[in-house]
């Protein structure tokens, strides 16, 4: 928390709250900033964005990394437009003599995974295109305010029910869901479980299709997924992505078995999409990646494609619990997997979160 006795510090984190100044950064040297280096990353590992803001601008290193970490923290409060200036100020550095180079052993933890300038550039091209993206200007569904971030959700009735994780719609003062090739159109959370990070829409709209869900639920290690959703909206193809993989193990990390292990690529807005089969049934809901630059700081290695689903046993609870009727069928023949993309983009779109 801020020592209130400390008026600067106040006054840099009044400053860092409304957003209308870039903040001055420490003067460490960087042999002195390697003692904070450990306790910035446990913040930012942690999600203390104001602790880590704070931290940052009394010992950091006028130089590419420090301003990612603001712009990290900037970010994490909902301040999109700050944050945008932040990573700006990173990658400005990279031209100068401030330039972190390639991150190297332990220090690559302190850039979130990724080596420099990779890392806030990507954030940042991520900021910049959000902002003119359909989401961010769906008319009624949103008005004048910000887009806090995005997400993938999928339609599970024909009554106008949309399943998503509960972090995609956590503190979001207004939620919508535009599919390919429509409008977006406003969307309440009517549910939540942030236990399972499970959130409920319901839109104006009645959908004329619906997601089927395998029933029974078959799931077996090795067996074949593709996960259809929205990632880094702007950057990549606004009909959708689609990557294959396979079952890795049916447990999460430390065995939790609520959720299943996947090779299938997933990248920043694929939370809340959902990982079919190769009939193109609902057999999990995407939910979480591992964060690599934790492993690596735990382990010493960077681990390839771990990550994990939420089963479809445990959303389909969700969905019982809060009287919504889906479709379910047991599994029919194989399809080629653009033929299961296609079916899925009929019903999965992208959730946007923004700033009440």
């Amino acid at each position: 928390m801020v020592d209130t006795t400390d008026q600067a510090t106040v006054a840099r984190h009044d400053a860092f709250k409304t957003g209308n100044v870039v903040l001055p950064m420490g003067t460490l040297e960087a042999a002195e900033w390697t003692i904070n280096r450990e306790a910035a990353y446990n913040l930012l590992a942690a999600s203390r964005w104001r602790e880590l803001a704070d931290l940052i601008q009394r010992k950091g290193i006028n130089n590419d990394l420090n301003w990612y970490y603001l712009g990290r923290a900037a970010e994490g409060v909902g301040e999109s437009e700050l944050a945008r200036k932040y990573y700006e100020r990173s990658v400005e550095k990279t031209n100068s003599d401030k330039y972190s180079h390639r991150c190297k052993g332990k220090v690559i933890s302190t850039c979130d995974g990724f080596d420099f300038p990779d890392v806030a550039q990507t954030r940042l091209a991520s900021l910049q295109a959000a902002a003119p993206v359909e989401p961010a200007k769906p008319g009624e569904a949103a008005g004048s305010n910000a887009l806090l971030r995005t997400g993938t959700g999928f339609i599970v009735d024909t009554v106008g029910s949309v399943a998503t994780n509960y972090h995609v719609v956590q503190g979001c003062g207004v939620v919508s869901f535009l599919l390919v090739n429509d409008k977006s159109i406003d969307a309440q959370v009517i549910a939540s479980d942030p236990a399972n990070d499970l959130a409920l829409l319901r839109l104006r709209d009645h959908p004329k299709t619906a997601a089927t869900f395998q029933e029974p639920e078959k799931l077996r290690p090795g067996d074949d997924i593709i996960v259809f959703g929205f990632p880094l909206v702007g950057q990549l193809a606004t009909s959708g992505n689609l990557t294959k993989g396979s079952v890795s193990a049916l447990s999460g990390l430390h065995d939790d078995t609520r959720y299943f292990q996947m090779s299938a690529p997933i990248q920043l807005g694929n939370s809340g999409g959902p990982v079919l089969n190769q009939s193109g049934r609902v057999t999990g809901i995407v939910t979480y990646k591992l964060n690599a630059a934790r492993e690596l700081k735990t382990t010493g290695d960077i681990s390839q494609n771990v990550n994990f689903a939420l089963k479809s046993s445990v959303l389909r609870a969700f969905l019982d619990s809060n009287g919504v009727v889906y479709p379910r069928a047991d599994g029919a023949a194989a399809l080629a997997p653009a033929d299961v993309g296609a079916e899925a983009s009929k019903v999965t779109g992208i959730v946007g979160c923004y700033k009440s």
